[in-house]
């Protein structure tokens, strides 16, 4: 079987990435469809319409894959995020757009979000992906109370708690998910202006 880390740092192939790739979309697609339980490898290789074995020989274990798909899933969105905030000028800006940026790659992406989300919270096999996922939170707090001191020093944002902010902004995005889905019908342009809006009233200098 192929270890997930070649001998003396040796890099993958294009041909290799692209396999990987398509084993991690099916695992997306298997685990909104039918569950992260029932995601065997023999029903992602069905829907990979590949063997079973191709999957062992990328991914030695189930917990390798599972934390595969929370890597790539996270650094899509980190990349979309990315494109939203990056001409920001101010610090208001740059919260509202990574606001409204995440609630439109939730929208637009709801299988991965269902395969994370299912990932995260499972058990056994996936300690090592939830362990990573808690970390990524982590840093994410740690960048926005950041963010959020840069602001005040700069006399952009009123004076606060940025730990306070940081854990109010990143429990009011980690919501957007559970709502688009059980409400399909929400306006996501509307959504996304009115938590952007609620942030910059409660971070914005007078």
């Amino acid at each position: 079987m192929q270890p997930e880390n070649r001998p003396g740092g040796q890099k993958r192939s294009f041909i290799e990435d692209a396999r990987r790739g398509q084993i991690v979309a099916a695992t997306i697609a298997t685990i909104a469809e039918i569950g992260y339980a029932k995601a065997s490898f023999v029903q992602i290789a069905q829907r990979a319409e590949i063997s079973p074995g191709l999957i062992t020989y990328h991914f030695a274990k189930r917990g390798e894959l599972m934390k595969q798909v929370m890597l790539t899933v996270h650094d899509s969105m980190d990349r979309a995020l990315t494109a939203y905030t990056e001409n920001a000028t101010d610090h208001v800006t740059a919260l509202r757009q990574l606001i409204k940026g995440f609630v439109h790659y939730c929208a637009e992406h709801p299988a991965e979000l269902i395969a994370i989300s299912q990932i995260a919270a499972a058990a056994r096999d996936a300690e090592a992906a939830r362990a990573w996922a808690e970390a990524q939170n982590t840093a994410t707090l740690d960048e926005l109370e950041d963010m959020f001191r840069e602001g005040q020093a700069l006399g952009e944002l009123r004076a606060f708690s940025p730990r306070v902010m940081a854990v109010s902004v990143l429990a009011a995005m980690e919501a957007a998910p559970a709502e688009l889905m059980t409400r399909p019908d929400t306006d996501v342009s509307e959504y996304a202006k009115e938590l952007a809006d609620l942030f910059e009233r409660a971070v914005r200098a007078a």
